[in-house]
């Protein structure tokens, strides 16, 4: 994602010579913060870690550190797995509750301002259409971890920031939500010659993290604090962003997709997952902070990348059988 505001460069001035550490830099999110810094802010001093690294749920994991002193912490190491949190509860608690906690210690003894990535699963149902002032309701482990986390790090630190993003796709190979599962499944599909997929009908706002991670580095380049609702322009179903996907591909001759409902895929689920969450971008709007876009551009931009057409295409641009 490029800037289209002047603004923008103004503002990205005061993250120069800034010292980031990133957490869980491995990740779809860590690794789209890694390229952002690099591409938007000038002489960043970046530390980006993976899990044997620095293991954010083990408080002595971050002794060799003590020294590092960085500006900004972009806690993006979490167990994002929603089914596992419900099946071994002490292993979401580890990672996601005591892991916040002690990047909040650790923050507080370097002085750094922590960015914390929140997900819209830390609402239900009945929060069809959200906004900042909404009152969460989880309907998981994973949710309420997340939002404990959240209150814990907003309590303790008035500097800090957490945003509850819309549900994101990024990463290519790294991607392990929906976009990333269902190119690799019906590149699958096809290669099995199979002509039909179900799909269920359940609402999200599909975001691309590049452009999350880019809205984020506006916000810390503006000091800014509290929580944010980020998530893409517009909504739409699973199916539809599946019947969007097949026709960027150009490969909606080879599969004909049909919509189910979502509650009957819930059933598969063991963490249970709201129906239809649409978040608007209340405070950004009103700080003239938004620079998300409809979701069907970053879904382009995205899937022009060359590792989808390596997955579907041959050398000779020919369709892989």
């Amino acid at each position: 994602m490029t800037s289209v505001y002047k603004e923008d460069q103004v503002y990205l001035k005061n993250l120069s010579n800034k010292k980031f550490l990133i957490t869980g830099c491995k990740g779809m999110l860590g690794n789209s913060f890694l390229n952002q810094i690099k591409i938007h802010v000038k002489n960043p001093k970046i530390f980006c870690f993976n899990k044997l690294e620095l293991d954010v749920s083990n408080k002595d994991s971050f002794k060799k550190y003590v020294n590092l002193k960085p500006d900004f912490i972009i806690h993006c190491a979490a167990l994002v797995n929603a089914d596992l949190c419900e099946k071994d509860k002490n292993k979401g608690k580890s990672n996601i509750l005591n892991g916040t906690k002690n990047i909040i210690n650790f923050a507080k003894i370097n002085n750094s301002k922590i960015f914390y990535p929140q997900s819209f699963l830390i609402y239900n149902d009945t929060n069809d259409i959200v906004d900042e002032n909404t009152i969460p309701k989880p309907l998981s482990e994973y949710g309420n971890l997340k939002l404990e986390s959240e209150n814990i790090l907003l309590d303790q630190s008035n500097n800090s920031i957490s945003v509850r993003m819309g549900g994101f796709f990024g990463g290519e190979e790294k991607d392990t939500n929906f976009v990333g599962k269902i190119t690799s499944q019906i590149s699958e599909l096809i290669k099995q010659d199979i002509k039909n997929m179900k799909i269920g009908d359940r609402v999200w706002q599909p975001t691309f993290t590049d452009d999350l991670a880019y809205n984020s580095l506006i916000l810390l380049a503006n000091n800014k604090s509290g929580k944010y609702n980020m998530a893409s322009h517009g909504s739409c179903s699973f199916f539809e962003l599946t019947s969007e996907l097949l026709e960027i591909l150009n490969i909606k001759n080879k599969l004909t997709i049909s919509c189910i409902s979502a509650k009957i895929l819930e059933k598969r689920d063991v963490a249970r997952r709201p129906l239809s969450v649409i978040m608007n971008n209340n405070r950004l709007k009103e700080e003239n902070l938004d620079r998300q876009r409809n979701w069907k551009l970053g879904l382009k931009e995205y899937l022009s990348k060359p590792y989808f057409k390596n997955l579907f295409y041959d050398k000779k641009t020919s369709f892989r059988n």
